[in-house]
């Protein structure tokens, strides 16, 4: 089973990092020194909040669409993706 996680990037330059977090995902946060680089480290950082759900037996949270988050305040002028994760390892046998 796959779910699509919003993306929610904040812009970073030459002395700050690319900030990478998850909207439905609470507390699951990445970054990169580039946005390329963030976007490539958003999987991983998906996986390893998955994982630690899973060990506590807690199954993935659903996601919500981009769009009820990026009129947000809080997301505001931050950039949006996607990234497609694979839950079932991490569904607990259901």
């Amino acid at each position: 089973m796959k779910y699509l996680y919003p993306v929610a990037i904040e812009l970073g330059d030459e002395k700050t990092a690319y900030g990478v977090c998850f909207p439905d995902l609470d507390g699951c946060f990445t970054a990169g020194d580039t946005y390329d680089e963030a976007l490539i480290n958003a999987p991983d950082a998906i996986d390893m909040y998955l994982e630690d759900l899973a060990d506590n037996g807690k199954t993935p949270p659903i996601p919500t669409k981009i769009e009820a988050h990026i009129n947000d305040p809080e997301y505001v002028g931050f950039l949006w993706s996607i990234i497609e994760i694979d839950v079932s390892p991490y569904m607990g046998g259901q």
